[in-house]
């Protein structure tokens, strides 16, 4: 999988609001500062009308593979110590997630986030809908990450019937901002966010207690 010597694999799952911001703010933050890094994007949705908007995607790019767009819009005509990969299908077995350094999950369903959370590699687990978000790490409390991922049918990351009425709120900006952070922390080595649960609105909310 590595195609840069010394270099790290970050595997992001899911291309929609989050996912397509967080490459989109990550990749050229990693350049700047020259970090080694091979970013792959795992999703297997292609680019709909109703994406626009609240992703990171144009009407030029409705009906292509969501993880093609954002990988293309990436790459450079000359050296570049970050490369983008498309993986145009979705998180369905733990063989797929192998060989990754680091993994980011972004997508709106638990059963890929419970192949993340299995992982023996740093994780982190993004998610948010409306104005909120809520994140958790490879460092979070194991009980805390179960409890938080219970069985619930896929949904997206703006409220039902929100668009529709004329409402679109930012929670996947930051819960973007968070992995971002997270993701370049992990690759420099240093100390990095473990959790965080939030409004824009309402400010900053309190994880349950849970017992290990």
């Amino acid at each position: 999988m590595k195609e840069i010597a010394d270099s790290k694999t970050l595997l992001i799952i899911g291309a929609g609001g989050i996912g397509s911001t967080l490459v989109d703010v990550l990749t050229p933050a990693l350049r700047r500062i020259g970090i080694n890094c091979q970013i792959i994007i795992m999703d297997g949705d292609l680019v709909e009308a109703t994406n626009l908007g609240h992703q990171r995607f144009t009407s030029n790019d409705i009906g292509e593979a969501k993880v093609d767009a954002l990988a293309q819009r990436h790459i450079t005509n000359g050296e570049s110590s970050v490369t983008v990969r498309a993986i145009a299908e979705d998180l369905r077995y733990s063989e797929q997630l192998k060989d990754a350094d680091l993994v980011i999950v972004c997508v709106d369903r638990p059963e890929p986030r419970r192949l993340i959370h299995q992982l023996q590699v740093p994780w982190a687990d993004l998610r948010c809908g409306g104005d909120g978000h809520l994140v958790m790490t490879s460092d979070s409390q194991n009980a805390l990450v179960e409890a938080m991922t219970p069985d619930h049918p896929a949904k997206s990351c703006q409220h039902e019937g929100a668009l529709e009425s004329g409402n679109l709120e930012f929670g996947f900006l930051n819960a973007a901002a968070f992995g971002a952070q997270w993701a370049l922390q992990q690759l420099r080595g240093k100390p990095t966010p473990v959790q965080s649960m939030a409004s824009i609105t309402y400010g900053q909310m309190h994880f349950p207690e849970v017992n290990e």
